[in-house]
């Protein structure tokens, strides 16, 4: 069946195409032209801009034709939650500005205690929204990503990660931030990032396909938190779940004593191990043992922190789950909690 087509009205000249070409010529053109919903995006993390994490996520950005400015710290600041300093000079590191990469922060460690300044998560954001963004597009980034850190960030564990600091600061503004985290084998394992960058990827790609024209990538204020197990290639798929409180499995604890905590030495153990300072794991244990006798410090410990539901995202993600979380940037109570408070402390 033959279909009509009018070229040019003006001339009258008129040629028939068969439909089936039409369509061929039509996804040929998809095929090729840019994406319709391109991106300004500032991406950073706490891990430092000198990660294979970082990296990969802004080649796979880029490569699906978002415009991507990188600002993160220039050293790991991984635990700084919403840490920053303020009205104190930093340093920040232009020297990839051709690239839009920038770095801010110290890394002379010679330098006194009290003139070393940090560049915090929320700072390297800041910079990113405040200054590069602004430079480069006149406005506000469409998109914060933060990440992907070299660890999950799962439940409790959130109020101290500097990759949702970030995020919350991002959100704070009014602009769509996503926190994105690989499991800590993505910390030596380089083939881990680009798969953690194309989850993220098909979660923007998914968020453009289904917004409304004109409208934010994300309402304001809302963010997500996403996951990902330590087999992405064996996950059970993706999961919508509650940040809950189970940080994964693990709980904070002061440990008086390092080299008494099985999971502190086995850490440290593997580091030995990685950087051939023991040949085997039983080596590893004892040295990391004697090291670490004597000293204490923040640690952790196993626990499921009274959270063992299926919804909750740091169940999920051990269970082999990609998790997507919403989150907003409020620490605002529900409104049964709000009217609980009334009611107890009503009189005052």
């Amino acid at each position: 069946m033959m279909a009509r087509l009018v070229l040019d009205k003006e001339i009258g000249n008129k040629m028939k195409i068969k439909t089936g070409l039409l369509s061929a010529l039509i996804a040929q053109a998809l095929l090729v032209s840019a994406p319709a919903a391109a991106l300004n995006i500032v991406l950073t993390n706490d891990d430092s801009w000198n990660t294979h994490n970082i990296k990969a996520m802004k080649e796979a950005l880029v490569a699906k034709g978002h415009d991507v400015i990188m600002a993160a710290p220039c050293t790991g600041q991984s635990g700084k939650g919403g840490s920053f300093g303020f009205f104190k000079s930093v340093k920040v590191d232009e020297t990839k500005a051709e690239q839009y990469e920038y770095c801010v922060g110290d890394e002379d460690t010679s330098q006194a205690f009290e003139d070393y300044v940090e560049g915090t998560p929320v700072m390297s954001v800041l910079y990113g929204i405040d200054v590069a963004a602004q430079n480069k597009w006149g406005k506000a980034p469409d998109l914060v990503v933060s990440g992907p850190n070299e660890g999950n960030n799962l439940g409790y564990m959130n109020n101290n990660s500097g990759t949702l600091g970030a995020t919350m600061i991002a959100l704070s503004r009014g602009i769509p931030a996503i926190a994105v985290s690989g499991n800590e084998n993505s910390l030596s394992d380089p083939t881990q990032g680009p798969k953690i960058a194309n989850v993220v990827v098909n979660v923007i790609d998914k968020l453009e396909a289904s917004r409304t024209d004109n409208q934010p990538l994300l309402p304001a204020y809302m963010g997500l938190n996403i996951n990902t197990p330590e087999d992405i290639d064996a996950s059970l798929g993706y999961r919508f779940t509650d940040v809950g409180w189970n940080g994964g499995g693990i709980a904070l604890k002061f440990v008086e004593d390092f080299s008494e905590n099985e999971m502190i030495v086995g850490y440290f153990a593997q580091i030995l191990l990685a950087q051939g300072a023991a040949e085997t794991m039983e080596q590893a244990l004892i040295m990391a043992k004697g090291m670490l006798r004597g000293k204490q410090g923040i640690g952790f410990n196993p626990s499921d922190v009274n959270d063992s539901n299926e919804n909750s995202e740091g169940v999920a993600v051990k269970n082999g789950y990609i998790t997507i979380s919403t989150i907003d940037a409020s620490v605002q109570a529900t409104r049964a909690k709000v009217a609980l408070t009334q009611q107890r402390l009503s009189g005052l």
